[in-house]
């Protein structure tokens, strides 16, 4: 009985590290496609040719959505209150797009970030990083 646990947690945790891998293969199988569509597209003699050109890119192209929107959700949730947050670590990478940076820093009553800085918010609470390096200086934790 044992043995069987071990073998599915192993399993499990093996296919945990083998999705991430997956989810980034597809975006990047898509980005390829739709540049050789439009190679394809650049290169057609005929307007037959022309028409499978176009039919094929809009075919890559959405492809490339549907791979975009599968790595979107494919995203882990971070909680500031992990020891993955602490000052002198990084910020994640997927934590440094503009759409986690706090412009109205006012609004959520936050202190002016130094030259160089910026907050980020992780779920409720805020992080003050730099901004080339990701180094985190300050952690505001709300409750």
């Amino acid at each position: 009985m044992n043995k069987a646990r071990t073998l599915v947690c192993g399993l499990a945790i093996a296919s945990l590290g083998i999705s991430s891998i997956a989810v980034a293969q597809p975006a990047r199988e898509a980005r390829q496609d739709v540049r050789e569509a439009q190679r394809d597209l650049r290169r057609a003699d005929t307007p037959r040719e022309t028409r499978e050109a176009r039919q094929d890119l809009r075919e890559a192209q959405r492809d490339l959505r549907e791979a975009r929107q599968d790595r979107r959700e494919a995203r882990r949730y971070y909680n500031a209150r992990t020891n993955e947050f602490r000052r002198g670590g990084r910020l994640p990478s997927e934590l440094r797009h503009n759409q986690y940076v706090v412009n109205n820093w006012r609004s959520h009553r936050l202190s002016a970030p130094p030259r160089g800085y910026h907050w980020v918010q992780v779920g409720p609470d805020y992080v003050l990083a730099a901004i080339a390096t990701g180094l985190i200086a300050n952690l505001i934790l709300n409750q």
